[in-house]
């Protein structure tokens, strides 16, 4: 593959995914703005053919070459995100979003994995981006993984890797939406229960990895034009997604041998972890910005400690089984008030 690296820091998101492969929102569906911390890295592949080694060719030389296939790869770091993009962000990887309204006005967002045989192919949206002075379409754009992580006093942050199908042409005469205020979360505001016990004093940092199991290898299909030959056609799920969930907290009398026999036993523990952020206006009676993670039935794969200033601290690495009320191991609620519904027809 050769690799042609570029960078963004400006990106415009829609309220919408794009209703086939292969056509992309119009720039006016753009409607929502951030300007990213950290830059997002974009690498456009390509992947030619030669003719070097050619029989009958009197040398071992390359003549010709041509394009094989050609997309996109792209990765947002993880920094701090607002919450509306967060939300954004869990629903595209997710290819899921059940979209409602509580009880005191604030609008829910609530996704995850969907089985295979309701949804075998990802969702796909269309991003603008700023890329070397040009404002440009990344077009059928996914989610290939996602990173959730809270550190000490920091606020929440999110990152992950993307494929888009091509870098679209320019888009002339774009208009950059007004910036919105930015509304974080905070890891040391908010929820952590295991097993139904309250443990928030003792979190100190998590991070939860979700890998979408799409396999680019698979994206391309027969019925693209020629002209259309080089680009993906879909991006297709498959069973090789996962989720693990890695927590560090401060020990107890007792926690580490309880977790150790846990590990040992491949006990089943119910864990619920939540950020919070500001209270959400017009709400009634008050709500907050929140992200809430929930894994019915997370095992221990590893437990490790350290000492540090005197204290014991516990690295505590889960993974989900299926939960049948969730079709799937891990349900993630995002509650905010600026959009109603990600997906929007």
């Amino acid at each position: 593959m050769a690799t042609v690296y570029r960078t963004a820091s400006k990106v415009a998101w829609p309220t919408r995914k794009q209703a086939v492969f292969g056509s992309p929102l119009e720039k006016t569906d753009l409607a929502k703005f951030l300007k990213l911390q950290d830059p997002l890295v974009i690498n456009e592949n390509a992947e030619h053919w030669t003719d070097r080694g050619a029989i009958g060719k009197g040398h071992d030389w390359e003549t010709q070459r041509g394009k094989v296939r050609q997309f996109v790869r792209f990765e947002i770091p993880v920094q701090p995100l607002p919450v509306d993009f967060i939300g954004y962000l869990l629903a595209l990887f997710f290819s899921r979003e059940s979209a409602s309204t509580n009880g005191s006005g604030a609008y829910e967002h609530t996704a995850k994995f969907n089985s295979l045989a309701d949804r075998p192919e990802a969702y796909v949206t269309s991003l603008a981006v700023l890329e070397d002075g040009e404002d440009r379409c990344l077009q059928d754009v996914a989610c290939t993984g996602l990173t959730l992580r809270g550190q000490g006093t920091n606020r929440l942050e999110a990152g992950g890797s993307f494929v888009a199908s091509k870098i679209g042409d320019t888009l002339s005469g774009y208009s950059w939406p007004a910036a919105s205020a930015l509304r974080y979360l905070y890891n040391y505001a908010g929820t952590f229960t295991l097993d139904a016990a309250d443990r928030k004093t003792q979190l100190q940092d998590f991070e939860l990895s979700l890998e979408a199991g799409i396999d680019t290898d698979l994206a391309w299909r027969k019925e693209a034009s020629e002209a259309e030959r080089i680009y993906p056609a879909l991006w297709p799920y498959t069973p090789e997604r996962s989720m693990e969930l890695k927590i560090s907290l401060l020990a107890e009398g007792g926690d580490l041998a309880a977790f150790r026999s846990a590990q040992q036993a491949g006990t089943e523990q119910a864990v619920v972890l939540s950020c919070l952020g500001e209270s959400i206006p017009g709400t009634d009676p008050a709500d907050h910005d929140e992200v809430e993670i929930s894994v019915p039935k997370a095992v221990f794969t590893a437990v490790d400690y350290s000492y540090g200033s005197g204290l014991l601290q516990l690295d505590l690495s889960l993974e989900g089984r299926y939960d049948s009320g969730l079709q799937g191991p891990v349900s993630i609620k995002t509650t905010e008030g600026s959009t109603e519904e990600y997906f929007a027809a």
